[in-house]
């Protein structure tokens, strides 16, 4: 399972992006209609409210006025018109063509690739959302919007040769990193309505870096990265669930170490070793054996949590604690339910 596109999380930095884009008659040096026709035309498209019927009136009038001043600013409405719509094959069809026309500038690139990013996340297509979000990077490096959606969906597309796995691990946490930057600059002068609404962002590019940090077996980042995550969104059962993984992961590394341990201090004995070096491999392992404890302890209370928590994880959560569980019990899981059942109370 991993976590992918956020992307309840890009739609609010998109409505911003929606906002700023729109299309105004005011500017400067503004566009002249060369016939009342096309002015008609203009004017019927920029006042239309309904989605689907502005998306048609644009296209209308890009076909009828192909010269007109007004071809930017017709696809811009008609890029967002579909968006409105959530027709959204049609939102990467308009953004491609509207990005092809001539006069079209940085801002209606911008415009357009950061829609087709999210009307191809939309519609699951991966390889497309990251193309299109690069792009936007190409105009502004800084685009929240977009460093949010790729650092996400790049763990999830990776390259099987390992060395383009761990560039694109890498260039995912980049992303992350810089995301995760602006996002705590906008926290520190929000107030507190806009503040609810960064923090889970906050959080989720933790949990991000700690995917990556996961896939790349770093656990011990993973976890302070989870860690930082679950402090900004405690009942996030995605986070809980690699969290427990991690410590999982890490009990098993230790557990191989203390195997070598108690073996290092059975071989010690038999070869009638000094007594200060056999407590000193005895001490070793019985720490190990500790450590081992208590790496699986944890593993069993963070996916406990994320079954509790319930959601798109908790069927893995709960087959991962289950085996931890009966390793632990003797092969039973007496007491389990009743485990689970008080982590869920403890969320309430």
């Amino acid at each position: 399972m991993r976590r992918t596109g956020y992307l309840g999380v890009s739609l609010l930095l998109l409505l911003a992006l929606l906002i700023s884009a729109l299309p105004v008659l005011g500017r400067a040096q503004q566009p002249q209609a060369k016939t009342t026709a096309e002015y008609n035309g203009y004017l019927a498209l920029y006042n239309e409210k309904d989605p689907a019927k502005k998306a048609g009136l644009g296209e209308k009038f890009i076909a009828e006025f192909k010269e007109s001043d007004f071809i930017p600013q017709a696809h811009t409405m008609i890029v967002g018109a579909y968006m409105g719509a959530k027709n959204y094959p049609k939102v990467m069809e308009a953004a491609d063509r509207a990005v092809t026309i001539p006069n079209a500038d940085n801002k209606l690139k911008h415009y357009a690739w950061a829609n087709a990013m999210v009307a191809a996340q939309n519609l699951n297509d991966v390889d497309k959302a990251i193309g299109y979000g690069e792009k936007v990077l190409t105009i502004d490096p800084n685009d929240l919007n977009a460093l949010v959606t790729l650092s996400g969906l790049i763990p999830a597309k990776l390259p099987t040769d390992a060395a383009a796995k761990n560039a694109a691990l890498d260039k995912a946490e980049r992303y992350a990193t810089t995301a995760l930057k602006g996002v705590q600059e906008l926290l520190a002068k929000a107030d507190a309505a806009t503040k609810a609404q960064l923090v889970p962002i906050e959080g989720n590019l933790y949990s991000t870096r700690g995917l990556i940090a996961y896939t790349k077996q770093d656990y011990n980042k993973s976890i302070t990265e989870y860690e930082q995550a679950l402090q900004r969104t405690p009942k996030d059962d995605v986070a809980r669930f690699y969290l427990g993984l991690d410590h999982q992961a890490i009990a098993a590394q230790v557990s191989r170490e203390y195997q070598a341990a108690v073996k290092a201090e059975n071989d010690a004995k038999a070869a009638r070793a000094e007594q200060p070096v056999i407590d000193e491999l005895s001490a070793k392992s019985a720490g190990l054996g500790e450590d081992t404890k208590k790496a699986r302890d944890k593993a069993i209370d963070e996916l406990a949590t994320a079954v509790a928590i319930g959601g798109p994880v908790a069927a893995q959560a709960k087959t991962a604690l289950t085996s931890l569980w009966m390793g632990k019990n003797n092969d039973s899981t007496a007491g389990l339910d009743e485990f689970i059942a008080e982590k869920k109370k403890n969320l309430q």
